[in-house]
């Protein structure tokens, strides 16, 4: 069967990403085919037709799935917990994330795939960083999920060195959206609860992506000439302390907030206070891990994508927080 670039092969397309992706290809006159652990029991919109794979491992067999594709997006992965308790081991990490990846494009360039797009991870270069982070920036991951990624990435260079397909890798930072607000939820049900913020006192900057600036990246290296074997960093124009966060959130949710400086020392003592409630199976909304991230600023250029294909994001910060808010949470949601 010959491939056809118009038909895309999207992994993880029952995730968060891959049901925002899959419309937006459809869109742009693609043929979506989805591959997933199993057939998901409701149509997700822009998925053609669906392909069963399994796991994502060693040993996954991708021919039905890449049968007459002409582009890949990879986005199924072994993800990371909130919950540092909860995270998986690093040899997990790397038999999804790293071995399952090398598989797929290993059978990839064996079925005659033109494109392959990779949605690897910020967190192959670093979880946080007080100095602006661009594809220049050395990659020290310090997560067992971001050298999974970093593995991943090394991988897909080695298989495709030599080969026709055109390749690249895209590094999102932090995803918020409609159906996955993630940490965004916390401060969100914060904001709604009415009580000052001890939080007004945090120092830090930070950048993030909104859900469908992501995809409208993703879409254009469908299409983009000269990315193969580039990898490119992609976040939100907007760059916010986590304060200016909450304010923002506020703004979004039609909601006032007080903020105001805490020693940082009793927001320890509280974070430790959540670490000894979890530890019993109760959630305070801030523990160590929490805190950790609420403080430390990764700031991510998008220049070499924008000055490459031309992408600009869609949607501002508070407009995708509006997005966000309106449909995925109510005032009395999760």
């Amino acid at each position: 069967m010959v491939p056809d670039c118009s038909k895309i092969l999207v992994t993880g397309a029952t995730g968060f990403i891959g049901r925002h992706l899959a419309p937006v290809l459809t869109a742009q006159g693609a043929v979506v085919r989805g591959a997933s652990r199993l057939v998901p029991a409701s149509g997700i919109p822009g998925v053609a037709e669906w392909t069963v794979v399994g796991g994502l491992g060693p040993d996954t067999d991708w021919t039905k799935a890449l049968g007459g594709v002409g582009t890949v997006v990879h986005l199924a992965a072994l993800a990371h917990q909130t919950d540092p308790r909860r995270q998986p081991r690093e040899a997990e990490f790397m038999t999804v994330n790293a071995a399952g990846t090398t598989r797929l494009a290993e059978a990839a360039r064996a079925a005659g795939v033109r494109r392959f797009i990779f949605v690897s991870s910020i967190g192959a270069v670093a979880e946080a960083s007080d100095d602006l982070v661009d594809e220049t920036t050395p990659s020290r991951p310090s997560s067992a999920y971001g050298r999974s990624k970093l593995a991943a990435e090394a991988a897909l260079r080695a298989v495709f060195e030599g080969s026709k397909v055109e390749w690249c890798v895209l590094r999102p930072v932090l995803v918020y959206g409609p159906g996955n607000p993630g940490n965004m939820a916390r401060l969100h049900r914060l904001v709604h609860s009415g009580l000052p913020l001890p939080l007004g006192g945090i120092r830090n900057h930070r950048s993030f992506l909104f859900v469908g600036n992501l995809v409208s990246a993703i879409a254009r290296l469908t299409k983009a000439p000269s990315v193969s074997g580039r990898t490119f960093h992609v976040a939100d124009d907007k760059i916010v302390s986590t304060p200016e966060l909450i304010q923002l959130i506020a703004l979004a949710a039609g909601r006032r907030v007080v903020l105001w400086p805490a020693p940082r020392w009793s927001l320890q003592a509280a974070a430790r206070c959540g670490d000894i409630a979890a530890g019993c199976g109760l959630r305070t909304g801030l523990d160590s891990y929490s805190l950790l991230r609420l403080e430390q600023s990764l700031i991510v250029s998008s220049q070499a994508l924008r000055q490459v294909t031309g992408w600009r994001p869609e949607r501002t910060l508070l407009e995708g927080l509006r997005i966000t808010f309106r449909t995925s949470l109510s005032p009395n949601g999760p």
